[in-house]
């Protein structure tokens, strides 16, 4: 690996394109692993040090989470991680190629230890399922946790996935070594630590976003007028929502609007801009806004559909093409 590669472990990846090439941040050679909830990163940089051949990518939502795991990096020197901060489901479907994982590792998981709530557990089975098309043939999961109720979900789970299976190994000395297991072994709690093998192929597919070339947008005629009553939108779109916040003439641009929206979605929420500008000459162009580098799913493409319908409510405008 060259001393450019991985050289700042926070890693952008937004921008695409999708799968990520791992290749060429991380090196070619050495197997690549995966660890979702890296906390403050104290097990990611013990894995790392101790496999030096290793590549190394962890995912982690929380922002103080990668702040301090960052400087862990930094202050170790750690060359073969790469940090993430995302949602995991989403960046496993498509940042990484099929079968291209050896392990993936979730360490203390979110419990979600009410009944009502276990449909946002990670380690379902159509969770397992995706795992089988990015991991290779012998591919692994390894659940560390302190919830008796999450470690049966997860055996269950994943038998009911049909492509992998639970098997008995001795943990790593280090899983239990997390800020969070030190403070259950504190507490005396029992901790486990559950591998689960492939042992299928995957039958279901997940296929990898692709990013278009050109941003969603419509086309319109007409001019906005100087003020314009607006009110919160929220919109049903594909298999997601999208919310529109809040409206504003732009300062300074008289011929420009912005929108702040979410969309919403379920492995993904993203906070973005749509902006409608005149284009001279009685045309207005309503856009997703390059700023913060947001990814284009079909749920994205509502927050452009959501204020053209606006603007086709306001007295004048007219539809000319739609590019969403």
């Amino acid at each position: 690996m060259t001393e450019t590669q991985a050289s700042l472990p926070l890693t952008q990846w937004r921008a695409g394109p999708y799968p990520f090439d791992w290749d060429t941040l991380l090196g070619a050679d050495g197997p690549l692993h995966l660890e979702i909830g890296f906390g403050d990163g104290r097990y990611t940089a013990r894995r790392a040090l101790d496999d030096p051949a290793g590549r190394f990518i962890a995912i982690e939502l929380s922002g103080v989470s990668v702040r301090r795991a960052l400087r862990r990096m930094r202050r170790e020197r750690i060359r073969n991680v790469a940090l993430l901060k995302g949602e995991a489901r989403f960046m496993l479907q498509h940042l990484f190629a099929p079968g291209s994982l050896e392990t993936i590792t979730v360490n203390f998981p979110d419990p979600w230890p009410k009944g009502r709530h276990e449909e946002n557990r990670l380690l379902r089975s159509d969770f397992f399922q995706l795992a089988a098309t990015r991991t290779v043939p012998d591919g692994r999961v390894l659940l560390a946790t302190d919830h008796p109720g999450y470690l049966e979900f997860a055996r269950v789970e994943a038998r009911a996935s049909g492509v992998f299976d639970a098997y008995e190994a001795e943990p790593p000395a280090a899983v239990f070594e997390t800020k969070y297991a030190l403070k259950w072994l504190g507490q005396g709690k029992p901790l486990f630590y559950q591998p689960f093998r492939r042992t299928g192929d995957p039958g279901a597919r997940f296929d990898i976003l692709e990013r278009p070339e050109t941003m969603p947008h419509s086309l319109l005629l007409g001019e906005l007028p100087e003020t314009a009553e607006f009110s919160k939108v929220v919109l049903p779109f594909e298999d997601g929502h999208v919310i529109v916040h809040e409206a504003a003439r732009a300062t300074g641009d008289a011929g420009r609007w912005l929108f702040r929206a979410t969309i919403d979605e379920p492995d993904l929420r993203q906070q973005v801009l749509v902006a409608i500008q005149s284009r001279g000459e009685g045309e207005l162009i309503v856009r997703l806004e390059s700023f913060g580098d947001p990814i284009v799913t079909s749920v994205a493409r509502g927050a452009v559909h959501a204020v053209t319908e606006w603007a086709l409510a306001q007295p004048g405008v007219t539809l000319k093409a739609k590019r969403y």
